[in-house]
Parts: structure tokens; C-alpha cells; sequence
């Protein structure tokens, strides 16, 4: 049914204006709400300790306008591809505030990354035998390295990282620890647990291999990753069956042990790494309703957009939606939301109340993560992206994709 607690930021005109431009589907990605979030959360972790550092996850949505904000709003970047790397250096980000996690990383930008003062997050014995390459072709330059331990705070076993309580971490010390001019700055966790005893284990498992990795003094840096539940409304709170911490319960959760463990040393800099809880209610889709039809009795409504546009890597139909101009003085019937794919699961929501025509638009809330860097070009190329700078006004973050983009790279 319509999410009463949504409402799209745009009014019917100025959707309609927008879509001559852009077209019958557009994404629109909110620089000043994704600016407040990362003030938010700034601020709850600042109250509790006060050494704390955003490192924006770009793969979430590596939109360059929102990668731009984050830099200048003094946030680190957070890339685990060359690509994203990349996108980081041509932006402007200062390499001395990149940091490089993944699983496999080009050795190119593993070194550039390494020369140009950034901290490459060691996942393997891969990694660490890069970075000791590195230093040996580097003698006068340090290297700042961190690395990504592994222990278990569930049942599940993360294929992430150095397990904590295996050889391979040993052994990575052991040589790491054979250079000079390498630094190791700390420790890094990642897990993709969202709820906040998650949050507590790993904050107690980063602090047990401190004391065993660092027993002397502290490391430079705790990174725990990101995975924090971002801004949900009320309406989707019910459908999610979720009440989700907010970022002051978990900074509480995080900050108190750390405050605890280094009482009366020097703290290290806590590092997070956000992306879905900055940017997902940042971003809403808006789509035109192209056709309606009834089939025995199922009100179908086909839109110019797709589920794929809205949650390519999962199957949900969750999602606030709503009527822009909602005309809440008619009759209201149920209609299956259907995209323009001929796929058979392609429905954006089931059983909407609502009275909805030809030419009208619906408006999707909480879709900026994963849903622009996951969409393929499916039967129609990607949709374009309008973005709500800081002082309110929209630019062009992304153009249309063309026919011709999709098939550029391909051989005829």
C-alpha cells in the first residue's frame, strides 16, 4: 500500500519538467540529505570518541558528484577495485586518504596506492607478499599497511581476511615485522552483520588481537567497517519488521569498550567504513506509469523503470513507493507494479493502493545503495541521475545511457 510516511521530494511539475529532460525514468540523488547523514554520524561518534574517521565505501555508489561531497566534507575514501581507485585520484582525493580493502587487488594500484601515502588493508598472503615487494623495491619510502583479521563473531565463517587464530597471520607478522620501512598502522574487520551485538563482538575481537598484535602500545588506527543500519521511515521499519539501532546506539556500543580499553593511553583513530547507512534513503527513482491493463482480474500497471533499477541484487518488493500527486480524494484499487522487462518477476511492488493512471509517475524511497553500480543494461540502457547539490539546486550526475554506450566495447 502507499507509504504514508513517504513522500517523494519532488512535486508532480517538477517531475514532469524533469522527465522531458532526462526522460520517463531518473534517478534523483540527494547531496544535502547524503551530507546531513554523514553529519549525523560524525556527531554521534564524536560525543562519545572524539578520534573518529568516515571512510565513504564507494562501492555502494560510486557516484562521482557524491564521492565529490565526500571529499570535501573531509571524508577518507573507501575502495576495493582499481576502478574505484581510480575514480578516487581523478576526483582529487589526497592519497594519504584512500584506503584499498578487497579481495583481489590490482598490483598496479596496490603499489600506487602504497607510494602515494594510503593504507592498503592486507586480506591475504598474497597481499602481504605485494607489500613486502614493495618495500623492497622501496627503500626510502614507508609504507602504511593495516591488516584485515578474521574471528568469528557468529557462526558463519567470513572468507574475508587473516584468520586470527591461524598460521597465515603469524606468519604475515613475521615478515612484515622483517622491514623497516614498512609501518603497520593497525587493524581491520568487516563483517556483514547490521544489528548491534554484531557490532559489539567485533569491537571485542578487534580489541583481543590488539592485545595480542600490538602488546606494547596501541596501533595507530581500529578500522571496523561499515554495515550499520542507515535512516529508516516508519512504514518501512513495519514492512522490514525492524526496529534498527540508531547511529548513537551504535556508537554507545562501539566507543565505550575503546574508551574503556585505551583509558589513559594514546587512542587510536577509529576508522568506519559507511555506505549503505549514508546514501540509501539519499536516492529515490522516479518512473512513468506506460500502461494499465486488468488481467482476470490482476490491475497490472507496466512503468518505464524495472525491479532492476531498484534492487538488482535481491529480490524486494519492501520498498516505500508513492503516488507523486497522490490523489487521495478518489477510489483506490490494488495494482501489481510491473516493469518494462520481460521477465515475469518483474514487478516493483505488489498490491499498491492506490488510484493510478497512464502518465502518471511513482516514486521509489530508499534505493541509492548498490541499486546505480548493479543495474546492467538489461534490454534498455540505465537511467539517468539528477543530483540535489548542497544549496538545493540539480545538476546532471549522470547522463542517459545511450544505445551506443552499451555496445561500445563490444566487437562487430
Amino acid at each position: 500500500m502507499i507509504d504514508d510516511k513517504f513522500s517523494p521530494s519532488l512535486r508532480l511539475e517538477e517531475v514532469k519538467a524533469l522527465a522531458k529532460e532526462f526522460g520517463d525514468s531518473f534517478y534523483l540523488l540527494d547531496g544535502q540529505r547524503f551530507s546531513n547523514n554523514f553529519n549525523q554520524l560524525s556527531s554521534a561518534f564524536a560525543q562519545h570518541y572524539p578520534a573518529v574517521s568516515i571512510a565513504y565505501s564507494y562501492k555502494t555508489n560510486y557516484t562521482p558528484r557524491l564521492c565529490q561531497v565526500i571529499n570535501a566534507l573531509g571524508g577518507f575514501a573507501e575502495v576495493v577495485s582499481e576502478m574505484e581507485y581510480q575514480l578516487a585520484k581523478r576526483i582529487g582525493v589526497a592519497g594519504s586518504r584512500i584506503i584499498f580493502n578487497g579481495p583481489s587487488k590490482a598490483e598496479w594500484a596496490f603499489f600506487d596506492v602504497l607510494l602515494a601515502g594510503g593504507t592498503v588493508n592486507l586480506d591475504s598472503a598474497r597481499d602481504v607478499n605485494l607489500l613486502c615487494e614493495a618495500a623492497e623495491a622501496n627503500p626510502d619510502r614507508e609504507l602504511a599497511a593495516a591488516i584485515r583479521i578474521n574471528f568469528p563473531i557468529g557462526t558463519a565463517i567470513s572468507r574475508f581476511g587473516l584468520d586470527a587464530s591461524g598460521p597465515d597471520l603469524k606468519e604475515a607478522l613475521d615478515r612484515i615485522n622483517g622491514y623497516r620501512n614498512i609501518r603497520l598502522k593497525g587493524l581491520h574487520c568487516h563483517y556483514p552483520n547490521r544489528d548491534l551485538e554484531s557490532f559489539r563482538l567485533r569491537t571485542q575481537g578487534m580489541i583481543d588481537s590488539i592485545r595480542r598484535i600490538f602488546p606494547d602500545d596501541p596501533p595507530e588506527t581500529i578500522n571496523l567497517g561499515g554495515g550499520m543500519f542507515g535512516y529508516l521511515g516508519n512504514e518501512l521499519r513495519s514492512r522490514l519488521h525492524l526496529s534498527p539501532p540508531s547511529f548513537a546506539d551504535y556508537a554507545e556500543a562501539i566507543c565505550e569498550p575503546l574508551r574503556e580499553e585505551f583509558r589513559g593511553v594514546s587512542r587510536p583513530t577509529l576508522f568506519l567504513e559507511p555506505g549503505t547507512s549514508l546514501v540509501a534513503n539519499a536516492q529515490e527513482f522516479f518512473t512513468k506509469i506506460v500502461s494499465i491493463k486488468t488481467v482476470r482480474g490482476r490491475q497490472i500497471a507496466t512503468v518505464a523503470g524495472s525491479l532492476i533499477d531498484i534492487a538488482p541484487w535481491s529480490r524486494s518488493t519492501d520498498l516505500p513507493v508513492a503516488l507523486v500527486g497522490h490523489r487521495a480524494f478518489e477510489s483506490e484499487s490494488l495494482f501489481d507494479v510491473v516493469g518494462f522487462t520481460c521477465v515475469e518477476a518483474d514487478v516493483l511492488s505488489y498490491g499498491l493502493k492506490s488510484n493510478l493512471h497512464e502518465g502518471d509517475y511513482l516514486c521509489f524511497g530508499n534505493v541509492g545503495a548498490y541499486s546505480t553500480v548493479f543495474r546492467p543494461p538489461f534490454i534498455l540502457p540505465s537511467s539517468p541521475i539528477v543530483f540535489r547539490e548542497l544549496d538545493g539546486t540539480l545538476s546532471t550526475a549522470r547522463r542517459r545511457q545511450s544505445n551506443e554506450d552499451v555496445f561500445r566495447d563490444f566487437v562487430f
